[in-house]
């Protein structure tokens, strides 16, 4: 009888472990259970909301010398004032704050220990998107 109450808790307690390490469908890509589950972020910076649609074009990762790694992004066939809004609206949904605004050129904004500097620039029927961030 003994023998078989030790197997029987052994087995719950395994079933147990096994349902509590299971994986949270609401954590991200990037692991933040704070984050919604659906949101992208860019690969750079995985902390960073992405702008849909947006194509990495360059990279320069942060140095002792520039502690701000640099990302652009082109943004097909877009206007500099949607892309502007667009990606203001995303950033503010997923808590971050703007700390300076220049309208539709460029801004910057904060959450938690990341800051992040953000420019537009129109190059024809596309606008570029450059986010220095750390």
């Amino acid at each position: 009888m003994k023998k078989f109450f030790y197997i029987f808790m052994i087995l719950i307690l395994s079933v147990s472990l096994v349902a509590c390490s299971a994986k949270n469908p609401n954590l991200s890509n990037n692991g933040n259970a704070n984050t919604p589950a659906d949101s992208k972020y860019t690969k750079e910076f995985t902390y960073l909301p992405s702008y849909n649609g947006a194509q990495s074009t360059e990279f320069t990762p942060a140095t002792t010398k520039e502690p701000l790694a640099k990302a652009r992004y082109i943004i097909k066939n877009t206007t500099d004032v949607k892309a502007y809004e667009d990606y203001e609206d995303i950033l503010k949904k997923e808590g971050w704050t703007i700390t300076k605004e220049e309208r539709v050129i460029n801004f910057s904004v904060k959450k938690d220990t990341h800051t992040a500097n953000i420019s537009l620039q129109i190059s024809g029927n596309d606008v570029i998107l450059t986010v220095q961030s750390k």
